[in-house]
């Protein structure tokens, strides 16, 4: 039990209670300061929440400063099955006849069938070169066709690649690992043909495209036996075969010869990247993309208007109950809804005679209750007549000028280290530390002047306690002797 709870025991005063009731009194500062703290909160919090809005905001307007919104351009291919496309901001619109003739291919080669994954085979090194192989007869109408011809084998420089197999790995399983571990670009694995020798090592390589052929010298009997491959000595009674023949795709655009090493081809047209998927052929259109546009001027309405929503939020006030929101009558605030009014009201100036010079000219205009809108008709109108101009009239020249530039210049000044918003801001920080040391100040000055008080109510119980003691003392005397008068 608290020292508290005994005090007035003494004296039978209600000492205790009081000191309560003068504590509570002398808190009551204390209330006026932590209610000062909260509306300083909530005005922090309040700027917090309009500078995240006008972030989103500069966002979008960023988004139509740049050249690159206007000069979006979108795919269409009439068979998605022979290929898909995606474009880049440099691609350029017009329509494009492909014709896939083959695809890239990853060379795979197969060795013979190994009784045991385990046995052991042999240590030494194996040699992985890459390179092109040459010789292959493609013509259909030949007697050769799908043989090799006089081939030959053209090494990439510097591209030779050494495994070792040692007394660790020199089963299959473990030839098959060491190759694996060593990154160089093939991946090793066994498959089980179900014959009576079923298990036989398969390497392919993990890129595409012919100068990705191997070459593979095992340099002892056993590991050449087992993984070799030359592709200019053919047919070998041992080692490796090839499966898979490592090709280039080969397609042809408006009849141009295209030769990729990838199935997935960058800028054979400009700013166009093809994954091709199958042989045929198909039409490629790229058009303007209009709604990307579209949907950029939407953007930054919807990112207006919610800076509008929180402002009208954040400066509430109830009539009825009399209160009012964080940032009710902030002139900060203010300031930034009127530069930003200016901002999409003033004309741009340097416009070609008979451009439009106004955001209201393309159907995006501020509405009596403070809110953007867009009038997508006039837009489509604007973007169809001379998106020349409207890309001018948002972005400038790409560098300067334009209204979106203005705009997030504007959204720069407000919230940048010297801005209103930064300065009120840290003002408002600032009181929120100098209201914290007046409370910590004031609950120490309030906390000894209760201690103080404490002690003088205990020194009062114990002398009124000690006078009620006397006197209860010279009761009982003066009643004895009355009681010895009275016989």
């Amino acid at each position: 039990m608290a020292a508290l709870d005994f005090l007035g025991i003494g004296s039978n005063m209600q000492l205790g209670t009081l000191l309560d009731q003068l504590a509570t009194a002398e808190r009551l500062p204390l209330k006026a300061l932590e209610t000062q703290n909260t509306a300083y909160q909530a005005k922090l919090s309040g700027y917090g929440t309009i500078k995240s809005m006008l972030s989103a905001f500069q966002a979008s307007a960023n988004s139509l400063a740049k050249l690159d919104t206007f000069g979006a351009v979108k795919a269409q291919v009439s068979n998605s099955d022979v290929m898909t496309v995606a474009t880049g901001v440099n691609a350029i619109a017009g329509n494009y006849n492909v014709n896939v003739k083959s695809l890239a291919q990853a060379q795979s080669l197969a060795g013979a069938g190994q009784l045991k994954q385990d046995a052991i085979i042999g240590t030494g090194t194996l040699t992985f070169e890459f390179g092109v192989t040459g010789g292959y007869d493609a013509d259909p109408a030949s007697p050769t066709y799908g043989t090799y011809v006089n081939p030959t084998f053209t090494p990439t420089a510097d591209s030779a690649k050494t495994v070792t197999i040692d007394s660790s790995n020199q089963t299959l399983q473990g030839i098959r690992d060491a190759i694996n571990k060593a990154n160089m670009g093939v991946k090793a694995s066994i498959i089980n043909d179900g014959s009576g020798t079923p298990y036989r090592l398969v390497l392919n390589s993990e890129k595409t495209g012919e100068a990705m052929s191997m070459r593979i010298t095992g340099s002892s009997p056993e590991l050449q036996a087992l993984a070799g491959y030359d592709p200019v000595a053919g047919p070998q009674p041992g080692g490796m075969k090839e499966v898979v023949r490592a090709t280039n795709a080969q397609l042809t655009i408006n009849d141009i010869a295209i030769t990729s090493a990838s199935n997935v081809v960058t800028d054979a047209a400009q700013g166009v990247t093809m994954t091709l998927k199958k042989t045929g052929t198909t039409s490629m259109t790229l058009t303007q993309d209009l709604d990307s546009i579209k949907a950029a001027v939407q953007g930054l309405a919807t990112a207006y208007n919610n800076l509008q929503s929180a402002t009208k939020q954040l400066t509430a006030f109830d009539v009825k109950s009399g209160t009012k929101a964080a940032l009710t009558g902030d002139g900060v605030l203010r300031g930034i809804q009127s530069t930003l009014r200016s901002v999409l009201n003033t004309p741009e100036a340097g416009m070609r005679d008979g451009a439009a010079t106004t955001l209201a000219q393309l159907g995006v205009t501020l509405q009596k209750d403070g809110t953007m809108s867009v009038d997508t008709k006039k837009l489509d109108a604007a973007l169809a007549g001379n998106l020349a101009d409207v890309t001018a009239l948002f972005g400038g020249d790409g560098t300067k000028g334009g209204i979106a530039r203005r705009l997030s210049e504007a959204v720069d000044t407000m919230t940048g280290t010297n801005g209103p918003l930064t300065s009120a801001t840290k003002g408002i920080e600032q009181s929120v530390k100098d209201l914290g040391k007046r409370y910590d100040s004031m609950s120490e000055h309030i906390d000894a002047n209760i201690k103080r008080v404490q002690k003088q109510f205990q020194a009062l119980d114990l002398a009124v306690s000690q006078m009620n003691r006397t006197k209860d003392y010279l009761t009982q005397q003066f009643s004895a002797m009355n009681n010895t008068n009275s016989k």
